[in-house]
């Protein structure tokens, strides 16, 4: 495989982790602004959570496509429990040992390990890095 592909290839992970990063960081700060607030229509923050979910299925897809069964089946996984707790979670939410709320804190875990997995497998994988001498 040239140099090039294989910069390309290990490109991937790396721009998707950031992405991934910045998704959770974005979700986040939707989820506190709806916890926090006392307005009466949250429809930017759950536009913006929508749009973080797409991304997320997005990613679970193509783990599952590029044969990282695993890694794509408990990212849907995460991704259901985060939909199913977020129903349950609204303005006056406190962080509790409730199942709904564990839900949504374990997705924001999973997808935030997902990433730095992402990041390092990008590394790792990198013409660059690959050859520098160990030891």
């Amino acid at each position: 495989m040239d140099t090039d592909r294989r910069r390309s290839e290990s490109l991937r992970p790396l721009r998707d982790a950031v992405i991934t990063i910045v998704i959770i960081l974005l979700a986040f700060a939707a989820f506190d602004d709806i916890t926090t607030d006392n307005d009466t229509s949250f429809a930017f923050e759950y536009s913006g959570l929508v749009a973080c979910g797409a991304w997320l299925l997005h990613q679970a897809i193509r783990l599952i496509r590029d044969r990282q069964i695993a890694l794509g089946g408990v990212s849907l996984l995460a991704l259901l429990a985060a939909i199913w707790g977020q129903g349950a979670v609204g303005p006056g939410t406190v962080p509790s040992a409730d199942a709904h709320y564990l839900a949504t804190v374990g997705a924001f875990g999973w997808f935030a390990t997902l990433s730095i997995a992402l990041l390092v497998r990008g590394w790792r994988s990198h013409p660059e890095v690959q050859a520098q001498p160990r030891g």
